[in-house]
């Protein structure tokens, strides 16, 4: 592999179309789909686990949240969330395992093949899922029958192998600087707003129409969106046959950038670790949070859970990542990913300690700029590749990403699980910690950057920035 900053924008951008905008249509649909549909399941194994313990609906509210915690409707209580997350855990295994490998080999193929078959993989893995589902509501089989789809799912890459066929379709159409980072940050806000909407209506969907008919709405739009490809471009310009280069190539030009030694492998390293450690909470919360309002001392609805999903991406994803392009104005990348991982660190810490619902509500406010590592990692590995190998980048960077997931999910559930009926904050805390890690270790690559004085120097030009690589 040639040395990156000899070859850093090896090629130019593609011009975009109006027609490239469908992307952005594309991903806010496939993320709405995945989310409702994750929403969907995991209420749904809760029921189905109630069903099979013989409880029949929920007490309401005020009798539920006063409950004595010595109290056999209490106790039951806590193992129900406790089979629950142990299911949810082994779904997490059975899809990220295949989902690793997948993400790695489907990320470099982009490069060769086109970015839209890497687009279309996830989006049959995620039809499959949401068929399967829908025929096990139907047909009330046992929640373990839903390993299945979770593990055909991870064979197309799920929603992560999605993302970084998207972060590769973007790196082709953009320049570096603030045109890339930009362009990073408004896919994270398009998912933000297919996350927000599938939050808002999914608790709707699931009081008034039941889990069949919502799991049937999540797989209409997955559908669709297949449909949407075609009338994409592809940004792959001269494709070559896929077979003259090994799947294990493959697999090392998505991991030499870790491996072969260069000026540039410690940046990689040190960003990549800092990446697996704000996603394992992000990805991690997901499903424990659900269980967490769904109980004692909250007992929340669907619908008001889905309301503080909808408040939770409304502040992270929408209203804290459009500040960026505010913010880059007198923020460096550097500065905005320190900040967001204070942010983080803030939310998971008030989380933990919340004892009433102003406190939960308040959560998406402390943890507005949470969400910033992810892009700006993506953007910063982005600004250190040449353009010929984003795809087997990103693909190793999603790789990361299944892992961390993998991680995030597992332990999140086991830990939640056996630790509800002690602390049901405990969870929280950890992942707190995870972003307290990354801290340090951001802060040790802004600390080694500055003294090896050898930071890539920008001169701004309009809106764009030109970076001048020097060579070591």
């Amino acid at each position: 592999m040639a040395s990156n900053e000899e070859k850093i924008e090896s090629l130019p951008p593609l011009k975009m179309t109006r027609q490239h905008y469908l992307l952005y249509v594309m991903i806010a649909l496939f993320m709405y789909s995945t989310v409702c549909s994750v929403v969907v399941e995991t209420q749904y194994a809760y029921y189905a686990v109630q069903r099979e313990r013989n409880v029949t609906g929920s007490v309401s509210r005020d009798t539920s949240c006063t409950a004595n915690k010595s109290t056999s409707q209490y106790l039951l209580q806590q193992e129900i969330q406790r089979e629950t997350a142990q299911w949810n855990a082994y779904g997490h295994i059975a899809s990220a395992f295949p989902a690793l490998i997948m993400t790695i080999l489907v990320g470099s193929w982009s490069d060769k093949i086109g970015r839209r078959v890497a687009l279309i993989i996830p989006i049959l893995g995620l039809i499959f899922k949401c068929s399967f589902l829908a025929i096990s509501v139907q047909l009330e089989w046992n929640i373990y029958y839903l390993l299945i789809p979770f593990f055909v799912d991870g064979i197309a890459g799920t929603s992560v192998g999605f993302i970084c066929a998207a972060l590769s379709f973007t790196a082709d159409l953009t320049k570096y600087g603030k045109t890339r980072t930009f362009g990073i940050v408004l896919v994270e806000m398009t998912l933000g707003l297919g996350v927000t909407t599938a939050n808002i209506t999914s608790g709707y969907l699931i009081r008034y129409t039941g889990f069949l008919y919502s799991v049937v709405a999540c797989l209409s739009v997955a559908i669709l969106t297949l449909i949407l490809i075609i009338f994409l471009p592809e940004t792959v310009q001269s494709k070559k046959n896929f077979q003259s280069v090994s799947q294990i190539q493959y697999f090392k030009n998505s991991i030499n950038f870790y491996i072969h030694k260069g000026p540039s492998r410690w940046k990689y390293i040190i960003l990549a670790a800092s990446f697996s450690l704000s996603v394992m909470p992000t990805i991690g919360r997901n499903n424990v949070q659900i269980f967490y309002l769904l109980n004692s001392p909250y007992c929340w609805s669907s619908v008001l859970i889905g309301w503080f999903g909808a408040a939770r991406s409304v502040s992270e994803l929408i209203i804290g990542l459009g500040l960026v392009r505010l913010l880059r104005k007198c923020m460096s990348e550097r500065q905005m990913l320190f900040a967001g991982t204070l942010s983080a660190i803030g939310y998971y810490t008030l989380m933990s300690t919340a004892v009433n619902d102003i406190m939960v509500f308040l959560t998406p406010v402390v943890g507005i700029m949470s969400h910033y590592p992810k892009p700006m990692i993506r953007s910063l590995m982005s600004a250190i590749t040449a353009r010929d190998e984003q795809g087997a980048m990103f693909g190793g960077l999603t790789a990361i990403e299944s892992t961390s997931a993998l991680l995030g999910s597992v332990l999140a559930n086991f830990i939640y699980g056996e630790t509800v009926a002690i602390y049901r904050g405990i969870a929280m805390a950890i992942f707190g910690v995870c972003h307290f890690i990354a801290l340090c270790l951001i802060s040790v690559f802004i600390f080694r950057e500055k003294r090896e004085k050898k930071i890539p120097e920008d001169v701004n030009v309009g809106d764009e920035k030109i970076i001048y690589a020097i060579k070591m």
